[in-house]
């Protein structure tokens, strides 16, 4: 990890056996590509027998084999797949990985300082969702949000749950980003981004299929 948040690159694990014959599927059909070594040259990569180094299989969940967890270079899990059929299957995750997380460091080291310091949770969550790892980002901005300096201002406040409800959101969680954008809407009934909660709002019901709740919405933004 030491290596990985030197460079500002994200960590490619790689969990496997000898005894694994989908690893050795994987490795011919995945890990030999030129194009999937060229692509693994973003991340600091760490291929871990499972039967050599428990501990670390413990510690990341690898139950399955084949397992590869994606993380930042702090160690916060982004991604991760069991098991092996198709090289498609991977190559998805691996290009939507970003390749630079250095803008992230500043923030980590205050966080390392003090794990509640609420600007240094704010801003991660914030840049996570700019680089669209925005499960990453939820885990960082509901940390931000159980801080009582987050809560009492209140354009910090609508920020914060705006984000989480584009969050949930982007990730097909439609109740969830539904409930979050209300909140703000309740508790934070001004502020300067209004517009764009009331439309994460409204994209909400519509992708819900929730038409009906979705027109009055649509009405407020056009007024």
């Amino acid at each position: 990890m030491e290596l990985a948040r030197n460079q500002g690159k994200p960590v490619l694990m790689d969990f496997w056996a000898t005894w694994c014959q989908p690893c050795r599927e994987m490795e011919v059909q995945l890990w030999s590509r030129t194009d999937v070594v060229a692509l693994a040259s973003k991340f600091v990569c760490l291929r871990v027998d499972v039967d050599r180094h428990p501990e670390i299989a413990q510690r990341y969940r690898a139950d399955a084999l084949p397992s590869v967890v994606l993380s930042d270079p702090w160690g916060t899990e982004i991604a991760r797949r069991e098991g092996f059929s198709r090289a498609d299957e991977y190559l998805g995750i691996l290009r939507a990985m970003p390749g630079d997380f250095s803008e992230i460091g500043p923030w980590q080291a205050r966080l390392a300082a003090n794990r509640r310091d609420p600007q240094a949770l704010r801003e991660i969550g914030l840049a996570y969702h700019r680089m669209k790892l925005f499960q990453a980002s939820t885990v960082f901005l509901e940390k931000a949000l159980a801080r009582s300096e987050v809560r009492s201002q209140p354009e910090v406040l609508a920020e914060v749950l705006t984000v989480i409800g584009w969050n949930s959101l982007k990730i097909g969680n439609f109740k969830s980003a539904k409930k979050t954008f209300e909140r703000c809407l309740k508790d934070v009934p001004t502020h300067r981004a209004l517009d764009v909660t009331v439309y994460g709002l409204f994209a909400a019901h519509l992708a819900a299929g929730e038409r009906q709740e979705a027109e009055p919405l649509l009405h407020r933004l056009e007024s």
